[in-house]
């Protein structure tokens, strides 16, 4: 008994058979393909944009910027001196350091500036205050912390001595946001310079 062979039946693609409608669809799939790809590295871009600038606007606002200034009377308008820090920014200060000099060399308390600058003037005074956890200290935003007081019941002398030796006192800090971003600043014109970390230089002697 003879057998016809059977004929196979081969893969057969999905295109329509009209070549040029073929060409002109695998053209199309390629471009949509294309510009799928496309739109999606933009819209990664702009997500990345978004983020940035939202980290931006974070960071802003946090950001401290801390003042040095004084104050010569009190509300009364009664003789007064007040050396102090403000916090100027939006954000907490976390002052690491504060560093006070008078002609150049570093004091870390007030009863050493005091000894240094007006020393016969302070004798048998009491009352000139200080507060001496500036450093590793937060100053709030819009807050003021009085570092050196001169109080109204102090002699004129006392008064005007102090006043005399502002004009040779120099004042540096370093301090953070809550965001761990840290400047350095010697309180000129110039702005705060950023910094990594608020590490204490060796000669300076914490206020």
């Amino acid at each position: 008994m003879a057998f016809e062979p059977e004929h196979g039946h081969g893969h057969h693609g999905h295109g329509t058979g009209v070549k040029w409608l073929d060409v002109v669809m695998a053209v199309a799939a390629v471009f949509i393909s294309v510009v799928s790809l496309v739109v999606s590295i933009e819209h990664g871009k702009t997500m990345e944009r978004m983020v940035d600038q939202n980290e931006r606007m974070v960071a802003a606002n946090t950001m401290p910027l801390l003042n040095y200034s004084g104050t010569m009377f009190n509300n009364r308008l009664e003789p007064r001196l007040a050396l102090q820090l403000k916090n100027g920014g939006v954000g907490p200060a976390l002052v690491e350091w504060l560093d006070v000099r008078y002609k150049g060399v570093h004091y870390g308390t007030a009863a050493e500036l005091i000894k240094a600058c007006c020393e016969a003037e302070a004798k048998g005074l009491s009352g000139v205050s200080i507060y001496s956890n500036v450093s590793h200290s937060i100053i709030p935003a819009r807050e003021t912390v009085e570092i050196l007081v001169v109080p109204e019941h102090a002699p004129k002398a006392m008064y005007d001595a102090v006043n005399r030796a502002r004009s040779d006192m120099e004042l540096h800090a370093c301090y953070c946001s809550l965001l761990d971003e840290c400047w350095i600043t010697d309180f000129g014109p110039t702005r705060p310079k950023r910094v990594t970390t608020c590490d204490v230089p060796k000669d300076v002697k914490p206020w």
